[in-house]
C-alpha cells in the first residue's frame, strides 16, 4: 500500500496528521478474537490514510471484571488471565503490523507488572512504526462501589509523553481524562501536542454530550489536539455508547468537533491541521501568560504529602 506524502516545513513536524478514533465492542474475555478483530480495524483504517489509530480502554480483554468479583474482595479471574507485559505477545504482533503499516496504534489492555505476579494495571500502549514506545498506567482507578477496578487493578505512577513524528503525545485513561484537566496540563506543558483518551464510558443520562464537552474542553483550555476512543455494546451488565470524538481549536473557533462517531462500531476520523493550530496558540500564548510561581505555590498547600 502506498501512503500519502504529507509535506512539512522541517524534518520533524508534519503538517498534519489523520487520526482513527475507533468505536470498539470486544468480545469479553477473548483476547485472541480481540486482537484480530483490531488487526483487521487497523488494517481498514490505514487504507482510509489514517497515521494514529486508538482502540479504548480494556479493548484487548473487554472493560467488566469477571463473576467472582461481584460483593467480594479478590481479583479479577478474567484479568488476571489476559493480562500481558509491556512488551508482550500481542504488543508485539501489533508492533509488526505499525511497521508494515506505517502506522502509530494506541490501545487499552490490562497490563502485568513484570516484577510482582500480583499486580495488574489498566494500560494503554503507544506503538510506533518503529517500535513499542511504552505504556500509560492509569493513575486514578474508578471508585466503589459503581466500579470495581481497584479491587483488581493497582493505580500508575507516571505520567509519560511520546515523540513522535507528529509531535509529542500525551496518553490518559477515562477518570483521569474526565476528572483530573491537571494531568492534561502537565503533559502538555512537557509538549503534548496532541491529547488521547482512551476511554470506557457507559450508557447513562447525557453521556454522548459529556464525552464530546470533556473531549472538547481538554483541547480549549490547552490549545491542543484531544481525541477519545470508546466502546460500543454490551458486555456482562454494563453498555456502553461510542461517541468516540475528536476536537480542538480551528482558527478563529478556540472549540471544535472536528468528527464524532454514533453508538455503533465505526471508524471516526479526521485530518488535522499543525499549521492552523501553531496560528492560534501565536494569538492566545497560555503559556507565556501562565502565572507558574502562583499557581505552583497554591497546588502545594493541597498536597498530600
Amino acid at each position: 500500500m502506498v501512503k500519502p506524502q504529507i509535506k512539512s516545513t522541517d524534518m520533524t513536524h508534519p503538517l498534519t496528521v489523520s487520526i482513527a478514533c475507533i468505536n470498539f465492542h470486544p468480545t469479553w474475555g477473548d483476547k485472541a478474537a480481540n486482537a484480530g478483530k483490531m488487526s483487521a480495524t487497523v488494517t481498514e483504517a490505514a487504507g482510509q490514510g489514517n497515521n494514529i489509530i486508538v482502540f479504548p480502554e480494556l479493548a484487548l480483554s473487554g472493560y467488566e471484571c469477571s463473576e467472582e468479583l461481584d460483593g467480594e474482595h479478590k481479583s479479577c479471574r478474567m484479568h488476571r488471565e489476559l493480562a500481558e507485559t509491556i512488551p508482550g505477545p500481542t504488543t508485539e504482533k501489533m508492533a509488526s503490523l505499525a511497521k508494515e503499516l506505517d502506522v502509530y496504534i494506541i490501545f487499552g489492555m490490562p497490563e502485568q507488572d513484570k516484577v510482582n505476579s500480583d499486580m495488574r494495571y489498566i494500560s494503554s500502549v503507544v506503538i510506533a512504526p518503529e517500535g513499542i514506545l511504552g505504556g500509560y498506567r492509569k493513575l486514578h482507578l474508578a471508585p466503589r462501589p459503581r466500579f470495581t477496578e481497584s479491587l483488581c487493578f493497582s493505580p500508575g505512577d507516571d505520567l509519560p509523553v511520546w515523540k513522535t513524528r507528529y509531535g509529542t503525545i500525551g496518553v490518559l485513561i477515562c477518570y483521569d481524562f474526565y476528572f483530573f484537566p491537571e494531568l492534561a496540563r502537565i503533559m502538555v506543558l512537557k509538549g503534548a501536542n496532541l491529547l488521547i483518551n482512551t476511554t470506557a464510558s457507559a450508557v447513562g443520562p447525557g453521556k454522548p454530550y459529556y464525552i464530546v464537552q470533556q473531549t472538547g474542553c481538554r483541547a480549549t483550555e490547552n490549545l491542543v489536539y484531544a481525541a477519545s476512543a470508546n466502546l460500543v455494546g454490551k458486555e456482562r451488565t454494563k453498555t456502553y455508547y461510542g461517541h468516540s470524538v475528536i476536537a480542538g481549536p480551528h482558527d478563529p473557533r478556540p472549540a471544535f468537533v472536528f468528527a464524532e462517531g454514533g453508538e455503533t462500531e465505526e471508524i471516526v476520523s479526521a485530518t488535522l491541521s499543525f499549521a492552523r493550530l501553531r496560528s492560534y496558540t501565536e494569538k492566545l500564548d497560555w503559556k507565556k501568560n501562565r502565572q507558574s510561581r502562583l499557581i505552583n505555590q497554591e497546588m502545594r498547600k493541597f498536597s498530600r504529602s
